[in-house]
């Protein structure tokens, strides 16, 4: 269905919902003259003719360059809804810090909007970080103690994609691989065998998980360190949704972050600034001798105190 077509169908289109896949579907397909989300002429046209109530922004984090996932598409919104006529606006996500809910409210032109809060804590999730020492032995050990399970690893690059998840097979584990540079259709049939139980582990860079909500998934590992702890809260999220248990465990090197750091030096320096702190922050995390929910909950701008962990990280279940 296309737009024109959604038009005459539903004459009265309630809200506009913004997300970010729609701005890559806008970015590839070869009808739409795309230089900036909804700046397409004829776009704006169109949604004017239709009655809008309300604007929803999904993933609103991409619009803050603090965001951990920032998109520049995502700062021309406010002049699509400046264009569409000024009507009410609700920026939605899950991984706001105070810094960027405030560039968020900033950038969006928002006067003194209401702020809707609720706990980052996930009482069911255990978080550990283990040093990053014979890491594809102690993965295949982990994951062939729990064959049926359902496991998430990610990793930074789409060769150690590759390259674990045929050692995986190798050793009886029911896993595949996903990554951007897959096929699309490949990509697709990847998906569908893990939401529907016929692969067991995806292993996968973080172009998996955007809009998948299995609700069993029992462990989240990640090869390398995110880049920030908002992608880690994001990723490590997909654990437990059930409200089982889920592990999430992380493999951390300080040679890890230095590449990262290295590759960031390529940047713009305003990009290299804002990585760097990111990247310290991520670090901070990972070497942290204290409750690691108490530090993860802090950096969203939560109090919590250490005793309420309950044990389920691994700093409290095993003080150094």
């Amino acid at each position: 269905m296309n737009k024109v077509k959604l038009k005459f169908i539903y004459p009265s289109l309630f809200f506009l919902y913004f997300k970010n896949v729609f701005f890559n579907e806008c970015k590839n397909t070869k009808n739409v003259n795309y230089h900036g989300f909804l700046d397409n002429k004829k776009i704006i046209e169109l949604l004017k003719e239709i009655e809008i109530s309300f604007f929803a922004i999904d993933e609103a984090h991409c619009i803050s360059e603090w965001g951990h996932d920032f998109r520049p598409d995502y700062r021309t919104i406010k002049q699509s809804v400046k264009e569409l006529g000024r009507k009410p606006v609700i920026a939605l996500t899950a991984t706001a810090t105070p810094k960027v809910q405030a560039d968020i409210i900033k950038t969006m032109g928002m006067e003194q909007p209401n702020i809707f809060l609720s706990s980052f804590n996930r009482p069911n999730l255990y978080y550990e970080v283990r040093p990053k020492r014979d890491i594809d032995h102690d993965i295949i050990k982990l994951l062939s103690q729990n064959i049926g399970k359902s496991a998430i690893v990610y990793c930074l690059s789409r060769q150690k994609v590759e390259d674990l998840a045929a050692q995986l097979q190798i050793n009886g584990i029911n896993a595949l691989p996903y990554h951007a540079g897959l096929e699309g259709a490949k990509r697709i049939k990847h998906q569908d065998a893990f939401l529907n139980e016929d692969c067991d582990v995806i292993v996968a860079t973080i172009a998996f998980g955007m809009g998948i909500d299995k609700p069993d998934v029992r462990y989240v590992l990640h090869y390398d360190m995110p880049k920030s702890l908002e992608s880690y809260y994001q990723e490590t999220g997909r654990a437990g949704r059930d409200g089982g248990e889920g592990k999430c465990i992380t493999y951390f090197d300080i040679k890890d972050i230095e590449r990262l750091q290295k590759f960031l030096s390529k940047k713009p320096v305003s990009e290299q600034e804002i990585g760097r702190q990111l990247l310290e922050e991520a670090t901070g995390y990972a070497e942290a001798a204290t409750c690691r929910r108490r530090v993860l909950l802090h950096y969203f701008g939560e109090e919590f105190h250490e005793d309420d962990c309950d044990k389920m990280c691994d700093n409290c279940r095993h003080p150094r």
